[in-house]
């Protein structure tokens, strides 16, 4: 545990110029507390106290670097890879092992990462590090199902957004796994 408070110590130091570098644009106070959050795997995962959940804090095609997450392609006007919905649940299947089930988000699970009064990109850059600071936006899958197709999360605007796509529409992954039950 004091190594986990020794990191969101060193995270929280850093956390404000990352903010201040990137373009992201907050009105308004976050509505979650870096103090929810504990960091994991050397900065690469968050666990976040009040869900339970563990998140990946980067997306699929970057890469955690002790301090932040680097697109593969610093240049592409979206992060990658953008694939289908059948190759976003392989996807989370090749990264599982006995320690680490990772898979989709459902769309509130997605969503409870959103600050609301932040965009471009809506996630707190001080829990989601990330250069270009645009490099978070865009939109994912998640595996909730909704009419015809599964809902996406559009992490793009400063309102909670999510819409419906049909499972051969391309749409990028942030993958999230569950506290195993044998840990506290």
């Amino acid at each position: 545990m004091r190594i986990a408070s020794m990191s969101l110590v060193t995270m929280l130091a850093v956390a404000p110029a990352l903010v201040a570098a990137g373009e992201q644009t907050c009105k308004g106070p976050l509505t979650r507390s870096e103090t929810d959050f504990v960091f994991l795997a050397g900065g690469a995962q968050v666990h976040d106290q009040k869900t339970g959940l563990i998140w990946a804090r980067c997306l699929e095609a970057q890469t955690w670097n002790g301090t932040t997450c680097t697109a593969d392609d610093p240049k592409a006007v979206n992060p990658g890879p953008r694939i289908t919905f059948d190759q976003a649940q392989k996807l989370a299947v090749s990264r599982r092992s006995t320690e680490e089930a990772w898979r989709l988000p459902t769309k509130a699970e997605l969503l409870s990462l959103r600050e609301p009064n932040c965009y471009n990109p809506s996630m707190s850059l001080r829990l989601f590090p990330t250069q270009p600071a645009w490099s978070s936006d865009g939109s994912f899958w998640t595996s909730s199902h909704e009419g015809k197709g599964f809902s996406v999360v559009d992490a793009i605007g400063n309102s909670d957004g999510w819409s419906t796509a049909e499972p051969s529409k391309t749409r990028h992954v942030r993958l999230v796994r569950t506290v195993p039950k044998d840990k506290p």
